[in-house]
């Protein structure tokens, strides 16, 4: 039996009703993008060279409008996933001025924490064993489990699920009203849009890794098992070396904020 027959069976017999709450006075941010959340789901096998393979779904979600900036299924549940799907919701939905995210491994990275620096984004990691901290997009993701999973086939390849994903979202979630604010996802997010700040054009630099090295007296300087040569200045000077993880050769040195 697949977990995707199980939670049809949830649905038919009640399960993802919600439960009766006592009366809390929640935060909710006041304008879209004022704060992001985002957690991770441990999602549906996938279909991958011929085998099945575990996904996992990397989602944030817009605390004022819950509208979904991204989400999508990543083969791994690590640094390199998130940050992939945080990059395409930068780029979809502008920037963020706050990110509440877990304490795990990935949200505690030192790329993150440059990234979101350089970016003027507030990183804010959720106090431990505080569920409440990051209710909506764990809400968000029941949704998910219980709206979207059931519609699921047997057999699908990661891109197929992205693409159902996708597609739910933008045609579904994002223009049903939501239970909480009385408006749809997407009108609630436009309602402010003005005040959106764009992702900068380059982006994709934001996302280099960054590491710290000194400069040898013969202005060398070594990174990945490579020699790279440095201005005389730098000798003896440490440096921060900046770089895409998937393009190695291409490095910015760059000391006291200077490249």
């Amino acid at each position: 039996t697949s977990w995707q027959s199980i939670y049809r069976l949830f649905k038919r017999e009640g399960v993802d009703e919600e439960v009766p709450r006592k009366d809390r006075r929640r935060f909710e941010a006041e304008l879209p993008n004022d704060l992001w959340q985002s957690d991770c789901m441990h999602g549906p096998k996938v279909e991958v060279e011929g085998t099945m393979r575990k996904s996992f779904l990397f989602a944030f979600i817009d605390d004022h409008s819950r509208l979904i900036p991204h989400a999508a299924f990543y083969l791994r549940e690590n640094l390199e996933s998130f940050l992939a799907c945080f990059q395409r919701a930068l780029e979809k939905r502008g920037v963020p001025r706050k990110l509440y995210v877990d304490n795990g491994p990935s949200y505690r990275a030192h790329q993150l924490e440059h990234i979101t620096a350089c970016l003027g984004i507030a990183l804010i990691h959720c106090t431990p064993y505080e569920a409440e901290g990051k209710g909506k997009i764990e809400r968000w993701i029941k949704t998910v489990r219980m709206r979207f999973v059931p519609t699921l086939p047997e057999k699908l390849t990661l891109q197929q699920l992205n693409e159902r994903l996708w597609e739910w979202v933008d045609k579904d979630y994002h223009l049903r009203v939501h239970g909480s604010t009385k408006q749809k996802p997407l009108d609630r997010y436009l309602g402010h849009i003005e005040l959106i700040r764009a992702a900068p054009k380059n982006l994709f630099d934001y996302f280099r890794v960054k590491i710290t090295r000194k400069v040898y007296k013969d202005r060398t300087v070594f990174l990945l098992g490579k020699v790279y040569e440095a201005p005389v200045a730098l000798i003896e000077k440490r440096v921060a070396l900046l770089y895409h993880e998937k393009d190695p050769g291409r490095i910015e040195i760059v000391y006291n904020g200077s490249s």
